[in-house]
């Protein structure tokens, strides 16, 4: 996948910077651009250090079966959910804005993205079934809403996703993008 930069996940916001029109919304962008930045880099402590002491997250349409927030709630859960994403590799995301909403108490986003998942991953969250055995890794791509509120201290307070119109097709080991794990590639 030649086309697939991670970069895109915190660049493409760079067309939107001209919408912060407080010295506020621009901090606020600048901590969604570093939060983006870090979780493709898969860089925890800056990641972290972007949230709230405790951050909560409400998530529609992460899990494919269900209909409930599937987001994790509180320091220690978000923590677990993220060392998750480092460890399954399903944080290689590109992810691009096509809209974004800045306000003085939070930022609103619109885009598509693309995920790199294992076989996994991939059932873990129910986007292929239990026994399928078609691919050791699957392409995942969609459209995403993501609200972001900001605590008196700058800090986010978690994210508010919904994730529309999946499609989930198998991705062959020589396809994968530079940036997918080493120790997840198959032998």
């Amino acid at each position: 996948m030649k086309d697939f930069d991670p970069k895109r996940t915190y660049t493409s916001f760079h067309d939107h910077l001209h919408k912060a029109k407080t010295p506020k919304q621009r901090e606020h962008l600048d901590t969604v651009m570093v939060h983006s930045s870090a979780e493709v880099a898969g860089d925890l402590p800056t990641l972290l250090g972007t949230l709230s002491e405790e951050p909560y997250y409400v998530e529609y349409g992460a899990i494919v079966s269900s209909l409930e927030d599937t987001g994790p709630k509180g320091m220690d859960a978000v923590k677990k959910y993220y060392t998750g994403m480092v460890e399954n590799g399903s944080y290689v995301i590109e992810s691009i804005k096509n809209r974004v909403v800045v306000a003085d108490d939070e930022i609103v986003t619109s885009g598509s993205f693309r995920q790199v998942l294992t076989a996994h991953a991939a059932k873990s969250l129910g986007l292929v079934s239990q026994d399928s055995k078609a691919s050791d890794y699957y392409l995942l791509s969609a459209r995403t809403i993501v609200f972001w509120d900001f605590d008196q201290n700058g800090k986010a307070s978690g994210e508010e996703r919904y994730v529309l119109n999946h499609r989930v097709e198998p991705l062959a080991q020589e396809d994968l993008p530079s940036n997918f794990p080493a120790h997840l590639r198959k032998a």
